[in-house]
């Protein structure tokens, strides 16, 4: 569920823009949103972003960055 809440957020939302999700069956939830989209020199767009999770009760932040592969799935370098 988070894996395709990230791939939603990365292809489709705007900056700041945050794709929510959950999980039913362990209660474990969370956000990606993407905070900079650019273009690198081999034409490949990539997109920092900032996950927030909740897992039993806590709450994680992560950043990171995920790139778009030739096949459209965006891929996480970082």
């Amino acid at each position: 569920m988070a894996s395709e809440a990230a791939q939603r957020a990365f292809e489709q939302n705007n900056t700041g823009q945050s794709s929510v999700w959950q999980n039913p069956d362990t209660g474990n939830s969370g956000t990606v949103t993407p905070t900079r989209t650019y273009q690198i020199a081999n034409g490949q767009y990539c997109r920092e972003y900032k996950q927030s999770i909740v897992v039993g009760g806590e709450q994680h932040q992560a950043y990171g960055t995920a790139c778009r592969q030739p096949d459209g799935t965006w891929q996480i370098q970082s």
